[in-house]
């Protein structure tokens, strides 16, 4: 898989967190992307990244219960990244995110520390922030055979 550029895939209800990996073992956070309306508005703006990055493979976190279990919302995410996959023409594969939100915002810190709560868009780029780093781990994750999980999608297996 050397050489693969991978995309890195946090799906969450209202952003979805974005990073790449080069090939060469350099992973970096992408832009944060709000959740659209609709799974055809995720498609075309993911087709523009995927094509501006020249990602060759999707690695989605799938969330499940701490006994390994599958979700809803790991069932909601599979069936997102299985349509995502099928029209980017990409291959997909799933990591175990498991903690991922609480091991990225121990990274990034947690938000406050002022003598005024923060205001709305600091709390954003915050949460921005987590998902970015999020999505940086899932594909840390991937470099450890024993976090994949067995349902690749599409192109090669």
């Amino acid at each position: 898989m050397s050489g693969e550029r991978l995309l890195g895939i946090d799906l969450g209800d209202a952003r979805i967190g974005l990073a790449i990996d080069d090939g060469a073992g350099d992973i970096r956070g992408l832009a944060t992307m709000r959740r659209a309306a609709s799974i055809d508005d995720d498609v075309r703006r993911l087709t523009t990244i995927c094509a501006e990055q020249r990602a060759t493979r999707l690695i989605v976190g799938l969330p499940l219960h701490s006994d390994g279990a599958a979700s809803e919302q790991g069932r909601r995410t599979e069936e997102w990244a299985v349509r995502i996959s099928a029209a980017l023409a990409l291959p997909c594969e799933f990591v175990d995110e498991r903690y991922s939100s609480q091991r990225a915002e121990e990274r990034v810190g947690r938000l406050g520390g002022g003598a005024r709560p923060p205001g709305p868009a600091r709390r954003e780029a915050h949460r921005a922030a987590i998902d970015r780093e999020a999505a940086r781990l899932i594909l840390e994750d991937y470099r450890d055979p024993s976090l994949r999980l067995p349902r690749p999608v599409g192109g090669e297996r």
